[in-house]
């Protein structure tokens, strides 16, 4: 049996409505990861038997195992929710008490993603005294109106994340906020919780974010359009850069490739390779 490569915790949370870009994200994968091994724990309240023989079925061949975290629905009652978010989100914010004290390293990732390339090295990222690497989608005005409207302090303003990828030191995290203290910020600060839980986490961990390459580890259709038009130029990207040199791939606007027939976005073409997984 050839050796496995770089073992992964993953994380994921979500309903029954993301099972089929779940298993898409799944079915890349093991596309792109073939020579890693993974956990994956998937937090949830309400799926079924059908919805996890998808996952398994999904993952096909990888080195994987799906490990079931039922989560409580009624634990975020009356915390405030997007259009396109279920309460489900929030459950990744439970991550220190509802995973095994032995998962000391994880990777979060949204459901509405495709992987695009080896994992090992964004997950290897030494993180030093910080908590989370993520990266961001908000540049130049846009960025600082976040922080004022979550009154992070200049002192501590690094950059504002997206929460749909997060590399997490664990150990760290627990140390650093508890269930309690999570749930008693929402109830104290939900008035200004515009982006629900993604707000949480830059606040508590303001200072403890490290920034990472979302050209690389978090490329969205916006993002996309930023530095294939906007940006220096020693910055610039294409669709052939992409191919090349992107890893997760995340299709976290209003427009969504499994939903519209005619998909305007520009990297639609890489959710095409996997889209019949799962269905």
């Amino acid at each position: 049996m050839p050796p496995i490569g770089t073992a992964m915790n993953i994380f994921v949370s979500l309903d029954s409505n993301y099972i089929h870009p779940l298993c898409v994200m799944l079915s890349s994968l093991a596309e792109t990861n073939a020579g890693n091994s993974f956990d994956l724990y998937v937090a949830y309240s309400s799926l079924t038997e059908d919805d996890f023989l998808r996952m398994e079925k999904a993952i096909g061949s990888l080195n994987a195992k799906i490990h079931r975290v039922p989560v409580d629905e009624n634990i975020f009652a009356g915390a405030p929710v997007l259009d396109r978010l279920s309460k489900a989100t929030y459950y990744r914010l439970l991550i220190g008490e509802i995973l095994p004290e032995s998962v000391d390293r994880l990777l979060y990732l949204d459901p509405d993603i495709v992987i695009n390339g080896d994992l090992t090295d964004f997950y290897n990222t030494d993180l030093g005294d910080k908590v989370i690497a993520g990266c961001t989608h908000l540049y130049g005005f846009n960025k600082w109106v976040n922080f004022a409207r979550l009154g992070i302090r200049k002192k501590n303003r690094t950059c504002y994340v997206n929460a749909g990828v997060l590399l997490i030191d664990l150990k760290k995290w627990r140390k650093a906020v508890t269930v309690s203290s999570i749930l008693g910020f929402i109830q104290k600060n939900i008035k200004i919780l515009l982006l629900a839980d993604q707000d949480v986490i830059n606040v508590l961990f303001a200072d403890k974010l490290m920034h990472v390459d979302e050209r690389l580890y978090n490329l969205d259709e916006k993002t996309f359009r930023y530095f294939s038009e906007k940006s220096p130029a020693d910055k610039r990207i294409d669709l052939g850069w992409v191919r090349r040199n992107t890893v997760i791939i995340h299709y976290n606007g209003k427009q969504k490739p499994w939903h519209d027939t005619e998909y305007k976005g520009r990297l639609g073409e890489f959710y095409e390779q996997f889209k019949s997984v799962g269905k």
